[in-house]
């Protein structure tokens, strides 16, 4: 990856987006019908990793408050600054989930035009069709790999729904999930090559292969030095996975 500073800083923020759409959720909510709050959280599993990551998030971009809270990282902007900070990271590169999309825009929406709590009541009232929102619908896979952040928020994504596994039979596989994701999961099956199809649940688009070529794809990607790789616990998770993968490699030669 280029390691020029400002390079690094548009890698986090792209990073940073990928994270928010796996892990975030971008919200309003009315203070006791009397005005609104605006609040963008991640929570993640606490982990020294996870933390390193999050402290390392918030010193290259100059946002998100940390909080440890019952065994989870809480990352918390309320702030009027880091909103707009964070705000200004979504418009220059863009959400790709579209669930996040719609909660992007009706945050936007009433934080620019200083909704107060009882249009708030109403517009909530009206469900999805309000002005704006009946027109944000899926991306095609193929136009989310057209994206040039797609590795990076990636890589981000991968830190919140990946698991990269190894089995208790030795064997190794990649899988990854998300709610209302299906188009997302096809793009990423698209990004490895992988044979396998997205299935789906009542809960989930899911998406996960066991095929050794295909592992290989997905290590050289996530190792690649022309993205940022990962950061939290799962570097950890993928640096074990892919040791393991590796020997079993040279065990079956």
């Amino acid at each position: 990856m280029n390691t020029s500073n400002k390079s690094i800083k548009k890698a986090y923020q792209q990073f940073f987006l990928g994270l928010l759409e796996g892990d975030g959720s971008i919200q309003v909510n009315h203070w006791r019908k009397r005005s609104l709050e605006f609040r963008i959280v991640i929570k993640l599993k606490y982990t020294y990793a996870n933390y390193a990551m999050c402290a390392e998030i918030r010193e290259q971009l100059g946002i998100m408050n940390l909080h440890i809270r019952r065994g989870f990282i809480i990352m918390v902007e309320d702030h009027r600054v880091g909103l707009l900070s964070i705000m200004a990271i979504i418009d220059k590169h863009g959400l790709l989930l579209t669930h996040k999309r719609r909660q992007y825009a009706f945050f936007k929406y009433c934080y620019n035009n200083k909704i107060t709590s009882s249009e708030y009541v109403h517009i909530k009232d009206l469900k999805n069709s309000w002005f704006g929102f009946n027109s944000i619908n899926d991306y095609s896979s193929d136009l989310l790999l057209e994206f040039s952040h797609w590795p990076n928020w990636l890589i981000g994504f991968t830190e919140a729904e990946g698991c990269f596994c190894i089995r208790s039979n030795g064997s190794h596989s990649f899988s990854i999930s998300q709610k209302g994701g299906y188009e997302v999961l096809t793009a990423i099956k698209k990004t490895f090559k992988i044979p396998n199809k997205v299935r789906s649940t009542s809960r989930l688009y899911f998406l996960e292969t066991y095929a050794g070529v295909v592992l290989q794809n997905i290590c050289n990607f996530y190792s690649s030095p022309h993205v940022i790789g990962l950061l939290g616990e799962k570097q950890i998770q993928y640096k074990t996975f892919k040791m393991s993968l590796e020997k079993k490699k040279k065990l079956d030669k």
